[in-house]
């Protein structure tokens, strides 16, 4: 399997498994610590990032040959559920979570890691297995968008 492809899968896997990580603890005092996961009942968060990372790793297994690089549409589409996972926790952390009751635990940290590492591996790990920091034009070539005159204005 070709790396891009393993590693988008394990940071597909690691999303998966934080949904079931604490997302928010709570100090009771004497009465101890609770802590609720994102899939949990009363949170229930969790399902739609499990959902975004089980996609985004279920398409990076299944879509083309194991064994060569995500094409340009396959890496807008692992991208775009790595964006879609980054922006739903940040929407829970900046925006429903601020008038929670308890402290943001680290499953909700971990979520955000591996929507990032989603978002950005396919674009940082080349076609021939190495590393390389993208740059806006690599990144256009990579997706395929075409730097015509008509897109400049």
């Amino acid at each position: 399997m070709h790396k891009q492809r393993l590693f988008v899968i394990i940071a597909a896997a690691i999303g998966i498994l934080s949904a079931f990580l604490p997302w928010i603890s709570i100090n009771l005092g004497f009465l101890g610590k609770m802590s609720i996961s994102g899939v949990s009942g009363a949170v229930g968060d969790g399902w739609a990032t499990l959902a975004l990372a089980a996609a985004a790793g279920g398409f990076a297994f299944t879509q083309g040959e194991r064994s060569a690089e995500l094409d340009a549409k396959n890496k807008k589409i692992v991208a775009g559920l790595g964006g879609a996972i980054v922006g739903y926790i940040l929407f829970f952390v900046f925006v429903r979570a601020q008038g929670g009751f308890g402290a943001m635990g680290y499953g909700v940290w971990l979520t955000l890691l591996s929507g990032l590492g989603v978002l950005a591996v396919p674009f940082v790990i080349k076609g021939d297995g190495g590393f390389e920091m993208p740059t806006k034009d690599s990144i256009k070539a990579d997706i395929g968008a075409e730097d015509s005159d008509e897109n400049k204005a």
